[in-house]
């Protein structure tokens, strides 16, 4: 099990981030990689950067949109994969919210709360507690798309592996029973 290290919240997030100038710097995400004290983590990551290096941002930007703006089985609202009922998922996405604000993080964007990058952001910063709130919620949703990506050969697939690899310190204790989607 590999011990929680928050750093790498941050730098996964940015990595499902939709891929622009500022995130492009591969130099400084290998920097930034390196310095992440888990082997299987740093070797996801690096495996991802080395896909990615010679690739334009344009291409790189059609890529992300065709595996996670294009396809509902590997989009990045999470709770989109586990709630066909909208009127389920919405309750589930007020939840989040209030895990969110009941934390006193809240955040500030057009995304809504399952976003992918977003969760990985809260769990950068929030305790412990709300973490695994969240987790019980979104974890399900995170693994269903790890196999999604799995299944296309998505170069993301490895990012989400390591995101679920960070996880697991908090997936593995005791999460509470309520508010997961069922």
């Amino acid at each position: 099990m590999v011990p929680l290290d928050k750093k790498n919240f941050t730098l996964l997030s940015s990595l499902f981030a939709y891929p622009a100038h500022p995130w492009l710097d591969i130099d400084e995400l290998r920097q930034l990689v390196n310095e992440s004290k888990y082997l299987l983590i740093r070797d996801h990551v690096q495996v991802f950067l080395d896909s990615i290096k010679e690739r334009s941002l344009e291409q790189l930007a059609e890529q992300y949109v065709m595996t996670f703006d294009f396809s509902e089985n590997s989009n990045l609202d999470l709770t989109s994969l586990l709630c066909p009922d909208d009127r389920k998922r919405g309750l589930v996405l007020a939840n989040l919210k209030s895990i969110y604000h009941q934390a006193q993080l809240d955040v500030d964007s057009n995304e809504l709360p399952d976003y992918l990058p977003m969760v990985l952001e809260f769990l950068s910063v929030a305790d412990l507690d709300s973490s695994k709130e969240v987790l019980s919620i979104v974890g399900p949703g995170m693994e269903k798309l790890w196999e999604q990506l799995k299944n296309i050969a998505s170069p993301y697939a490895g990012l989400l592996e390591a995101c679920l690899v960070s996880t697991t310190s908090m997936r593995c204790s005791q999460i509470p029973a309520t508010g997961g989607v069922s």
